[in-house]
């Protein structure tokens, strides 16, 4: 039931961030701190409209290697962010609010489900004239993983001709009884988005960035006869070829 929580808050937050279609000016930040008062870390993320990506790093492993963030914010700076692995596993969910030169709140793992105090402060922001978020190649597969036990899904998009695309998508809730939501077909890409229509009551925008995309919910909840709490909506991670 956690992790299904924070699914739903997360895609929720980020799918309500897109309904402003014209660009805004970026604004980057770096912060950094501890997680559980002691694991130090350095967080860096840029913020379009309520729409977030960035990275992490820990400091006390060998490489400091990022992971990559993915979130949304609201209107009194609350931020979620989801730590994504390469292959679209997410090992761990920050919760924070920015207050001045502070970032605090929580972190919580998803193999765990420990939760642990997150205390950050500012070391620089300032405004990024470019526009990074607009995707420019949609083709390819997408995944996500809530740990081993959490949902999980995976959806693969291809060219067919024009702005038409293929697609191909299949999730699942959590354990320990896991039922299945899926769907395929031709979706029209325009302004960046496409419409996923599995029958007349239950369709699903999908919104594509650079590097990942969005599937918001159903339009009418309990219209897409899908496996009890099954869903296709979720933020998917782009895997290299």
């Amino acid at each position: 039931m956690k992790n299904l929580l924070f699914l739903l808050l997360f895609t929720i937050g980020v799918c309500h961030a897109q309904e402003k279609k014209t660009p805004v000016e970026l604004k980057r930040f770096s912060w950094t701190g501890t997680i559980n008062k002691k694991i130090p870390v350095d967080l860096d993320f840029t913020v379009s409209g309520l729409t977030v990506i960035g990275e992490i790093h820990y400091l006390n492993t060998k490489s400091h290697l990022p992971i990559k963030i993915i979130g949304s914010k609201d209107a009194e700076d609350k931020y979620t962010l989801c730590e994504f692995g390469k292959d679209g596993n997410i090992s761990g969910v920050l919760y924070g609010k920015l207050n001045g030169d502070k970032f605090e709140g929580e972190w919580s793992s998803t193999k765990s489900d420990g939760v642990y105090p997150l205390s950050l402060i500012l070391k620089d922001n300032r405004q990024v004239k470019q526009v990074v978020f607009p995707a420019t190649d949609i083709t390819g597969k997408y995944n996500y993983q809530y740990g081993e036990k959490g949902y999980q899904g995976g959806i693969t998009i291809k060219k067919l001709r024009g702005n038409t695309y293929g697609y191909e998508i299949g999730s699942v809730t959590s354990d320990p009884g896991r039922n299945m939501a899926d769907a395929s077909g031709t979706a029209v890409l325009k302004n960046n988005e496409m419409i996923i229509e599995v029958n007349k009551s239950c369709r699903f925008k999908v919104t594509f960035f650079n590097g990942f995309l969005v599937i918001g919910s159903d339009d009418e909840l309990g219209g897409c006869e899908f496996g009890f709490n099954a869903t296709l909506s979720g933020t998917y991670l782009k895997l290299k070829n």
